[in-house]
């Protein structure tokens, strides 16, 4: 194993176990409970929902405990360990993530433990699956098929984070992050037990592989207790393709779609040619913030408040793809108002036309979200986690004092190079 360099990263102990495969540990006493993440790494693409059946399938049951009604009752035993599954995306990167929560050994009476019973039952749910001659079981597949099918024909009723995500599409139609992480119903269609199995394997063995895990343990103990996790890990680590580069706003374009829906939702994509590792990268940030980041940012008190043109808006700066969405909620009568005011909006940022008081509640804002990830054993792995797929600098401190130190200088300086590409309208069917 070889130690990282290590440069306060985000108060996790990391190293690499094999290549591609990393152990993030934390040691935390202030609370009773110890967290474990393991997460997968691979390229958004068209297979995402066959990959996204993978978790689900491993928590139907192990060779020990080999249907849910067992597994269910192996966590009861185990104090009440609670594990999940996750399926996200950062920038162009799909994560499959199972998680766990265990009691402390600690804090459990007498000479009761349950941290290397913990471990054990988590890598035998990760290794040691049920399998039916030598396959995923037939009937475990079929149903976990129509619950996915479910969760992605669901995604429409959301209709805020719909119309995000067609603003998204038809911004991005060849970039991979246009890909949604949970995928399509057409890529289900190919669903089949043997398949499933061999990208369980795959996936285990050849995706680059990341274990966060937050406790009061001593490090040395926890990594030999974690160390099996790495099981069947292979020598031949599956490529991660290079990040796909930044594009600029050739022309705005708009586009308006019709759905059953009573509130019209209005969506701009805008290109930052700003991502993680730019030096202007907490300009952009703070600048995103007194955009529409925050309760007191412009879009809220000018659009939202003073004119009531939408029931909600913000922005969101996305520094994986240099990609930024401003998002509200309105009627459609009020849409080509409402779009122009926002724009007003954006150019005063770029005019540096806001308040001292405005930046300080912005870098302030910024600066207690961020401690609030410090307070989180949870979001501070998603945070590290993130932080590494996508190229972000992992120290949390270094963060906050960056932004801090942003000036009006530095935030015009960034806004000058966002551009509108896209305008998309999602509106009532009776609107056409």
């Amino acid at each position: 194993m070889t130690e990282l360099a290590s440069e306060g990263l985000a108060s996790f102990e990391s190293r690499e176990i094999s290549p591609g495969s990393f152990l993030h540990i934390r040691r935390e006493a202030r609370r009773k409970t110890s967290r474990l993440r393991i997460s997968w790494i691979n390229d958004l693409g068209p297979g995402n929902a066959l990959r996204c059946l993978i978790p689900a399938c491993l928590l139907r049951g192990t060779r020990s405990h080999p249907s849910l009604r067992l597994l269910n009752r192996r966590t009861e035993q185990l104090w009440g360990l609670s594990v999940g599954n996750a399926i996200d995306r950062a920038g162009q990167r799909h994560i499959i993530s199972l998680s766990a929560e265990f009691p402390e050994d600690l804090r459990l009476p007498g000479s009761e433990s349950v941290f290397e019973d913990a471990i054990e039952f988590i890598r035998e749910v990760i290794h040691q699956p049920h399998l039916v001659e030598d396959r995923f079981c037939e009937e475990t597949v079929h149903n976990e098929v129509i619950q996915h099918r479910r969760a992605i024909e669901g995604r429409i009723d959301d209709k805020r984070s719909w119309a995000m995500q067609r603003c998204l599409e038809e911004a991005c139609p060849d970039e991979p992050w246009r890909f949604h992480e949970y995928g399509t119903v057409e890529n289900l269609e190919s669903a089949t037990p043997g398949l499933i199995t061999e990208l369980w394997r795959k996936m285990i063995t050849t995706a680059p592989m990341h274990v966060h895990f937050s406790g009061d343990v001593d490090q040395q103990i926890a990594t030999e207790a974690l160390l099996p996790l790495f099981d069947d890990r292979s020598a031949e680590i599956e490529q991660l393709s290079e990040w796909f580069p930044l594009k600029s706003a050739s022309s705005t374009r708009e586009i308006t779609e019709h759905f059953q829906v009573q509130q019209a939702n209005l969506v701009l994509a805008l290109r930052t040619s700003t991502r993680f590792g730019d030096p202007l990268h907490e300009s952009m940030l703070v600048a995103n913030g007194v955009l529409g980041g925050f309760m007191h940012s412009l879009l809220f008190t000018q659009v939202r408040e003073k004119e009531s043109l939408c029931y909600m808006v913000h922005s969101y700066n996305d520094g994986s793809t240099g990609l930024m969405f401003i998002h509200a909620g309105i009627d459609v009568d009020s849409a080509p108002q409402a779009r122009r005011s926002i724009l007003e909006q954006v150019e005063m940022v770029r005019q540096g036309r806001f308040s001292d008081e405005v930046l300080e509640m912005t870098r302030q804002s910024w600066d207690s979200s961020l401690r609030m990830i410090q307070d989180s054993p949870a979001s501070l792995a998603e945070f590290d986690l993130r932080s590494r797929v996508t190229g972000r600098e992992t120290d949390l401190a270094g963060l906050r004092n960056r932004i801090a130190a942003v000036t009006k200088d530095g935030v015009v300086e960034v806004a000058q190079r966002i551009e509108l590409d896209l305008v998309y309208l999602m509106a009532p069917e009776e609107a056409s």
